[in-house]
């Protein structure tokens, strides 16, 4: 069922420890690796900022800081250096199977561009969005005018100023990050061609902008930082729609489809114990309320060998910290994008290896994985499974790795490492998970060493 993923690249500027990325491809899986304190997190915050930003109350085209999914700060703290005077940029590139080859209007590939200030105290603002497409001619940009602080934005096309808001007919919804943008108007003196050809612009950028909402919001985020098992827990309803960082409502989903009617019925935990029982040999049993008003649950789980069964409080801490990744994984709809730091946390390494099955098998379902990790296992098992090629059904094309470390200044730099069909990495950086071949090599030294001293 793997599918192109329409979000195919991604570049920072500005943005907290990176001056400028450079364009970064974002693959069907894409992981990420890099030393504590390098920065490579912030790859993963600019998509996590850009989703929190959809639907923000009242925060109309401005970037949320303050949370739910990632509490940035202040501008301050966000922009490079701490620079308030730098604008930052966010770019993505979106590519979709081209439905229609001889439709200008469909695009095959955009890079949607946004630009932001500091506005302190108000959250930053959009200062400029620019879509471009392959034919230059086509790019759609809206843009404040630079040093007018709260000034309106002008949409431009192919270069050239159209006016405001009601001039050229586009608009910001009150509470959208992204802009709706209306239909070409007649102008005096303007040719039937330049207005076709905008008219194509506008329409492209319109497709664009729809399928980047329907995109930040199909986004689903487990963070590092997941609660700990409970002995208990109170139903609270639905879990609320939307990305569920650290994992407070992955209880409540388990619980809600369990309950609920309809064919759908306990799916989730079915396809769960499936990943629990590759894992630890471990089982979710059937979730049944201990109170007559069906809101106080337990979590048991059956171990699968000896048939014995434990509160999810005393269970391994490990499996607590995996059951979220494997739910909000599974929860991630087909065509969108699951975002999970260091998914391997607490795991012994065979259960790492499972769970680099389960990032593949998502991948392989049609969502797009970025997963910020430090297993060397993790990435063992993905080379091992594209060295099987299409038995396994991910080739060296549907995974990218990128290597995240500090420059020779302050910045960090961001380097794409390719992976050929043997599952061999090129140009193998010096330090990239050396450290446990280079501590057997030391410890073989200092054998043969002691051996050579007793003789």
């Amino acid at each position: 069922m793997l599918s192109a993923m329409p979000f195919s690249g991604l570049r920072l500027k500005n943005f907290k420890c990176f001056a400028d990325t450079g364009p970064l491809r974002l693959a069907p899986m894409t992981l990420i690796f890099g030393r504590n304190n390098s920065g490579k997190s912030s790859l993963l915050q600019s998509l996590i900022l850009l989703r929190q930003a959809m639907g923000a109350p009242s925060f109309g085209p401005r970037l949320n800081l303050a949370g739910p999914l990632y509490a940035a700060g202040s501008y301050a703290d966000l922009v490079h250096l701490h620079d308030q005077s730098l604008a930052l940029s966010i770019s993505v590139d979106l590519s979709w199977p081209q439905a229609e080859p001889d439709d200008p209007k469909i695009p095959s590939h955009a890079q949607v561009t946004l630009d932001f200030l500091g506005e302190d105290p108000q959250p930053p603002r959009l200062s400029s969005l620019s879509i471009s497409f392959p034919d230059p001619a086509k790019t759609l940009d809206l843009r404040v005018k630079e040093g007018e602080e709260g000034a309106p934005y002008n949409l431009w096309i192919g270069g050239r100023d159209l006016g405001n808001e009601n001039k050229a007919d586009f608009r910001f919804p009150v509470n959208g990050l992204l802009p709706l943008i209306g239909k070409e108007q007649v102008r005096s003196g303007q040719s039937l061609d330049l207005r076709s050809r905008r008219a194509t612009a506008r329409t492209a950028a319109r497709w664009t902008l729809n399928n980047m909402t329907v995109l930040l919001e199909g986004i689903h985020v487990v963070s590092a930082f997941r609660p700990p098992p409970m002995r208990r827990y109170e139903f609270q309803g639905a879990p609320a729609p939307g990305a569920d960082a650290t994992g407070r409502y992955v209880i409540d989903a388990l619980i809600q489809n369990a309950i609920q009617n309809g064919k759908d019925k306990g799916v989730l935990l079915t396809e769960v114990n499936v990943w629990l029982q590759r894992l630890a040999r471990i089982e979710l049993m059937p979730l049944l309320p201990l109170d007559q008003a069906g809101k106080l649950y337990e979590l048991k789980l059956r171990d699968m060998d000896s048939g014995r069964w434990a509160n999810f409080a005393d269970v391994g801490y490990g499996i607590g910290q995996a059951l979220p990744v494997i739910v909000e994984g599974l929860r991630t709809p087909p065509g969108g994008t699951f975002i999970v730091q260091e998914p391997e946390i607490h795991l012994h390494p065979d259960a790492q290896l499972a769970m680099a099955d389960f990032l593949v098998h998502l991948m392989r379902n049609g969502r797009q994985v970025i997963a910020e990790t430090h297993s060397e296992h993790l990435l063992l098992r993905v080379r091992r499974k594209i060295l099987a090629g299409a038995q396994q059904g991910i080739l060296p094309e549907h995974l990218n790795i990128i290597l995240v470390d500090k420059d020779e200044g302050p910045a960090s730099r961001a380097a794409q490492l390719p992976i050929d069909e043997l599952g061999q990495v090129a140009h193998w950086p010096s330090g990239f998970l050396q450290e446990a071949n280079n501590e057997r090599m030391a410890l073989l030294e200092e054998m043969a060493a002691k051996v050579e001293d007793q003789d």
